[in-house]
This record gives structure tokens, C-alpha cells and sequence, in this order.
């Protein structure tokens, strides 16, 4: 069965907030009921858009309706799972949201017998991250990953950008935009000094010295975005000559027209990150959602989902256009953010970005 037209509790949430949802509940059974129907949560945007092409095929073949609710980040997307109990079936989270939600106790351990075209067509390193486990079972499945480079403006910056350096040259004070999260922004000035985050975070003068990094990126920073759609717009609406940036939605930028903004993956590397499907705590719908995990792990579907969201799928064999994707990288060859040792550190460092922030 074909799913309704994208339905999205963004809108609710606008009305009648997070916390009140709870109570209507029952009022919404009609539209996020479970009988014949899936509810997954996602990041809203291409990505999004992209996994709905592939889970549509399913519902096509399928006795199950499948509808998707766009959260505005990982906060949200916690806080709407664990204030709506058995409402939602499959979650999309990236690595540090999956880190968090295991703490949470809102994801349920995947039975890898039931999917095994992961097994079949995801390479083994990649299913083998960390991040992806609790007490030895499995509750994610590697998505798409990438990297966090940056952005801009051919056409008002005269020359090739190819490193973190460049973005703190005195010509672009007041035109550099950066992502507002404080682990991710931490982890990118690590790499650009080269420091392990996962070693700064455990060691306090290492760690002072990718806070100077940041104040430093800092001085050209008019502005911080904390989401993927708000950066595309600093770029097309040249609020930003240079934006931090990912390189699935710069790509998409440029298939609209914007062929003057360039993509730059440093030459110091960036961080890395990944996104995760997995199945949600209480689904009374265990039997579909295995199903259709399995179907998305299909090659072809895995194929078409990269060409989609123009982010890498770690596939066996990949296709010679993934390979050609601006941040394509065998897993092996990037550095995760060990989260054991630096998700206590969130708060802290929260504090220390709003320091860097004001300064």
C-alpha cells in the first residue's frame, strides 16, 4: 500500500507542543495509529525525502501504509519517542544521536536474521562501529555517512579554498558561517590542528588547544547554524561566502543551478559521521519493521539511496559514481568520535562553544 501523503508532527508540535502530545494522543490515533501502519522519524529534508523513495517501495508490496514525522534534531527526535510511547516504529539517527539514545533506553536490539541483506551487502567494517551495539546486540544500522567540510562562493572568493586555514584569512571576517554543535565543531578544530578529539577529551591542554582553534574560526563568524537547511540558505542567499557545510546537500545545491558554490573537503580531513536506522522500544510491529529493513538493504536500494542523498553507503563493490562523491571514503579510512569518552563531556563543553561563541 502506498503511505499518505507526508504527514509531519512538526506542525503539531507548532500548535500544541511536544509535551501536549502526549495527551492527545488518543485524538492523533486516527492519523499515528499502528494498525496497517508504520510511523518512522527521520531528519526531515533530502535525507528524509530520499529514505521515503525507498521505504514507498516497500508499502507498494507490502499491507502496511508507511508515514514519516520530520524531527528537528536529536533532542526532538528523543524527547517526541519518549513522550509517545509506541507511536513510532524505525528511527533515523546519526552517530551522536544513537550514542544518546542508547542512554535513553528508547531503541530495541535488531535480529540480524531477519535482515540479511545487511550482512550480505554492507561491508564488514562498517557494521562493525561501536556505536552500533548496547550489551553486545545490535540497535543500529549504518546508513550514510560523510564528512563536515565547507562551502563556498566562487564567484565573490577569487581563489581555491583547500583547508581549515583559509577559512580564518582577515578577508572573510564577517562572511564565514559555522555548525552550531559543540562536539562536532570541537571535532573539526581538532582535526584541523591535528589532535584526536577522542585523546582531548581526556587530556585538558590538549583540549585548550582546540578551544583556541575555535576562537580563532571564530573571529570570521557572523553566524552558527544548527541545521543542514539553514546553511544551504546562508549559501544561496550569499548571507555566506563560506559556510561549513555537508557535502550531500552542497551537491544538491549545485543540481539546482548554484554550480558557483564549492564543495571542500580540507586537506587536514574532517570529522566524520554516519547515520543510523533502528528500530524503536515498544513497536508492536517488530515482524514489518524487519521486513522492511531488509528491503531497504537491498543493493539496488542501497544504490539508489547514495544516488539520492549523494552520500556515501558503505556497499560492497561500490559503484564508480559513489566513489566519485566529494567526501567517498572507505570506513577504515575515517576517525569517529569515540562517544563512551566524549558524550560525558557534552555538557562541558556546551559551556566552553557558548564561551567561544561570545567571545
Amino acid at each position: 500500500m502506498h503511505r499518505c501523503n507526508m504527514v509531519t508532527r512538526r506542525n503539531a508540535l507548532a500548535t500544541i507542543g511536544a509535551g501536549s502530545l502526549v495527551g492527545v494522543a488518543g485524538c492523533l490515533g486516527s492519523i499515528w495509529g499502528s494498525g496497517g501502519t508504520l510511523q518512522h522519524i527521520d531528519f526531515g529534508g533530502n535525507t528524509q525525502d530520499a529514505q521515503m523513495e525507498i521505504i514507498d517501495r516497500w508499502a507498494e508490496e507490502s499491507d502496511y501504509d508507511v508515514e514519516a514525522t520530520a524531527g528537528g534534531g536529536t533532542t526532538e527526535m528523543i524527547s517526541m519517542i519518549k513522550q509517545n510511547p509506541g507511536e513510532f516504529d524505525t528511527v533515523a539517527f546519526n552517530d551522536t544521536g544513537i550514542s544518546q539514545a542508547r542512554q535513553e533506553g528508547i531503541l530495541e536490539p535488531i535480529d540480524l536474521g531477519e535482515v540479511p541483506n545487511y550482512e550480505e551487502n554492507i561491508r564488514d567494517p562498517a557494521r562493525e562501529l561501536e556505536f552500533l551495539f548496547e550489551d553486545g546486540e545490535v540497535i543500529g544500522l549504518i546508513r550514510e555517512n560523510g564528512g563536515t567540510g565547507y562551502a563556498y562562493n566562487t564567484e565573490h572568493v577569487d581563489r581555491e579554498l583547500t583547508s581549515w586555514q583559509d577559512i580564518k584569512d582577515p578577508e572573510f571576517e564577517g562572511e564565514l558561517a559555522l555548525l552550531d554543535r559543540a562536539i562536532d565543531r570541537f571535532a573539526n578544530c581538532a582535526v584541523a590542528i591535528d589532535v584526536d578529539i577522542n585523546e582531548a577529551a581526556q587530556d585538558d591542554d590538549l583540549f585548550e588547544e582546540v578551544v583556541a582553534e575555535a576562537e580563532e574560526q571564530h573571529q570570521n563568524t557572523f553566524s552558527y547554524w544548527s541545521d543542514g537547511a539553514t546553511s544551504i540558505q546562508y549559501l544561496q542567499q550569499e548571507n555566506a561566502m563560506i559556510c561549513e557545510a555537508w557535502g550531500g546537500r552542497v551537491l544538491a545545491l549545485q543540481e539546482d543551478g548554484y554550480d558557483h558554490i564549492e564543495y571542500v573537503m580540507p586537506e587536514e580531513g574532517t570529522m566524520a559521521w554516519t547515520d543510523t536506522l533502528s528500530i524503536v522500544e515498544g513497536t508492536e510491529n517488530r515482524e514489518a519493521v524487519h521486513d522492511l529493513l531488509n528491503f531497504i538493504y537491498e543493493r539496488e536500494n542501497l544504490i539508489d539511496l547514495s544516488d539520492m542523498m549523494n552520500y556515501t553507503v558503505q556497499i560492497n563493490d561500490p559503484p564508480e559514481e559513489m566513489q566519485a562523491l566529494p567526501d567517498f571514503a572507505p570506513i577504515e579510512d575515517l576517525t569517529f568520535s569515540d562517544w563512551d569518552v566524549v558524550l560525558p563531556k557534552q555538557d562541558e563543553w556546551s559551556e566552553r562553544f557558548q564561551e567561544v561563541k561570545q567571545g
